[in-house]
């Protein structure tokens, strides 16, 4: 169990349960990194951009481990998504 995480949102828990640790903190740190240095973007924007830096990192369906990861991001509180506006922007919470 040491090498794995276990997601906060109950619709992870129910999805995953619990994810590879190392994979995960792979996804997060590229998730964080790529908001701090471009600021705040699309779900679809930041996952290319994700995707594009992770190339040959993860193993299994990106898309799902990345919307997993983000998702559970949120519900820490770690990042937030505007849903005040047409389209929703992510960002770091400061």
């Amino acid at each position: 169990m040491a090498d794995s995480v276990t997601a906060l949102s109950h619709y992870l828990i129910r999805q995953f349960g619990s994810l590879d640790k190392a994979e995960y903190e792979i996804v997060r740190n590229s998730i964080l990194k790529n908001l701090l240095a471009y600021g705040a973007m699309t779900s679809d924007q930041l996952g290319s951009m994700v995707k594009n830096h992770l190339k040959h990192k993860l193993h299994g369906s990106f898309e799902s481990f990345y919307e997993t990861v983000r998702r559970d991001l949120e519900a820490r509180g770690e990042i937030r998504v505007d849903r005040n506006t047409d389209i929703e922007l992510i960002e770091i919470v400061a």
